[in-house]
């Protein structure tokens, strides 16, 4: 099953230097894929435009068989979660577990008790229970990071959208994340992966696609 279906899609940010031409893809809901490309290729503008932030292209995305354009924000974040590269573009809280709480998206239909443990089991995964009163600006880059991970861990059943995730990780925190996203593919539960450290995921990717000359190969 498709997550995503995109049809000819063209897009740039000033209409004179196309960043891709006549895109069709497709990305399956219960599968890996890892994408490369070099500096500056467009990986990051992918992701956006997956998520809803990128609007003005050409051609059509469909996210489950709805077009992407006439979804708002609330009904994509039902299906999907976007990690963004830079640590701190992904907290909207002060401290980690007030972050992860609005990462939940559902908690206020949950029994305290039980959201509660959810919190704390998904900050102990990335070892931040002793940080999780911790103000973000007394932080580094790397613990911020771990804290946007621990808010997946909230949302398993949606399908991940990850840009460079074990950037500034350290291999056990890594090993971690891989752990995890087996568990998850085993579940038919994909995800899409940017990392220039290609032979962390080698072992769980299923497909590997190459932003090209405007162009996303297999």
């Amino acid at each position: 099953m498709n997550i995503y279906n995109i049809k000819n899609l063209s897009f740039s940010y000033d209409e004179k230097c196309l960043i891709f031409e006549n895109i069709d893809l497709q990305l399956d809901i219960n599968k890996i894929t890892l994408l490369a490309g070099i500096n500056g290729s467009g990986k990051t503008t992918f992701c956006r435009l997956l998520s809803g932030l990128e609007k003005k292209y050409k051609g059509k995305i469909f996210l489950e068989n709805r077009e992407l354009s006439k979804s708002s924000f609330a009904e994509i974040s039902e299906k999907i979660v976007y990690l963004k590269q830079e640590s701190f573009a992904n907290i909207i809280a002060a401290t980690p577990s007030e972050d992860v709480a609005i990462w939940n998206h559902k908690f206020q239909n949950k029994i305290l008790p039980e959201f509660e443990k959810e919190q704390i089991e998904a900050l102990e995964e990335y070892n931040l229970e002793h940080l999780k009163d911790q103000p973000f600006w007394e932080m580094s880059g790397g613990q911020i990071k771990r804290v946007g991970l621990a808010g997946l861990l909230l949302n398993m059943d949606k399908y991940w959208i990850l840009d460079e995730p074990v950037t500034g990780l350290e291999n056990a925190l890594i090993d971690i994340l891989i752990n995890i996203l087996q568990k998850r593919k085993t579940a038919g539960k994909g995800a899409l992966i940017i990392s220039h450290r290609f032979e962390k995921f080698e072992k769980i990717v299923d497909n590997w696609l190459k932003i090209e000359d405007k162009e996303i190969i297999l």
